[in-house]
Formats: C-alpha cells, structure tokens, sequence
C-alpha cells in the first residue's frame, strides 16, 4: 500500500485535534485552584486547633478532643491541597507537555511525581484517597463515644478493614514488581 501525504484538511483536522488537547489546561488550573482551597481550608483548621488551646487556657476547661480534630483535619486538608498539585502535574505531563523548567536546571524528577500513563496517576489517587478515608476515620474516631461492647467492636472492624484497605493497595504495586512512589 502507497502512503500518500494526506490532504490538507486532514491535516488541518489532525493538528486541530491534537491541538485540542489544550482543553485539558482547564483541568490542570481548576486542580491548581482546588489545591489552593484545600491549602485555606488547612490553615483554617490549624488556626481553629490555636483557638482552641487560647480557650482552654483562658477557661481552663479540657478540649483536647476537639483540639486533635482540628490538628487532624488540617493534615487531611494538606495532603489533599498537596495531592491536587500532584494530579495537576502529572496530568500536564501527560497531555500537554514535559515541565521545562525541571530539565533546565537539572532537577531530579523524585520517583512520586513520574507518571507514564493514566493508570500510574489513578494509582496514586487511589492510595492518596485511602490515606485520607484512614485519616478521616481517625477524626471520626477522636470525637465518638464508645459506651457499649459493640461500638469498640465496630471500632476494631473498622480499623482492620482500613489496614486491610491499605495492604491491598500497596501489594499491587510490589507483586507488578514496581517501585511504591514515596
């Protein structure tokens, strides 16, 4: 079979359509503005859990629990606004280009920030994900009462289903032979 040049509009239709991968800046800047938010909503809980502690000393009444909520939430929200930056990143490269700037000064990609494929990026959502389901189940746990035999019970489960949640997650990755992304 002859390869013969393609006709001029389709070649105006296959640079328009790879060209149209440009659309994806909007989900790389909506990420980006996300991660803003989570970070806002971070310092918030921290400013809270300082509140909290200049109350309890005023009043001198215990708030310990409510304290830990707050320091836990602002981790929570960290890793989130921290997670979106690295989803934005990894799909910028994907789709749009290699970030320049990294090559031109002779940084070192570290191994969590390389993506090749859709399937590295929703594997590291996933993880992410699981860790802040442990970490909001954690400040579940904090504030809750455990008066009866089967609430601790429950407790238990829950805490071996999330451990369970994340062995499963992580032996995925050491049985494909791949290296877990720090």
């Amino acid at each position: 079979m002859k390869n013969t040049p393609p006709s001029k509009l389709e070649a105006l239709f296959e640079k328009s359509l790879w060209n149209f991968r440009f659309v994806i800046l909007i989900v790389v800047i909506a990420l980006l503005f996300s991660s803003l938010i989570a970070f806002y909503l971070g310092v918030h809980s921290t400013i809270e859990s300082f509140n909290e502690v200049m109350h309890m000393q005023q009043t001198g009444t215990a708030a310990s629990n409510l304290i830990l909520v707050y320091l836990i939430s602002s981790i929570d929200e960290f890793l989130l606004g921290i997670i979106l930056i690295i989803i934005a990143l990894g799909i910028y490269e994907l789709f749009i280009s290699k970030i320049d700037v990294i090559e031109s000064r002779d940084i070192q990609y570290p191994n969590w920030l390389v993506f090749h494929s859709l399937e590295d990026l929703k594997a590291t959502l996933t993880k992410v994900i699981i860790i802040i389901l442990m970490v909001y189940f954690f400040k579940s746990v904090v504030s809750m009462k455990f008066d009866t035999p089967l609430s601790i019970l429950y407790l238990s489960v829950g805490i071996i289903l999330i451990a369970l949640a994340n062995y499963i997650s992580y032996k995925g990755i050491h049985e494909k032979g791949i290296k877990p992304k720090h």
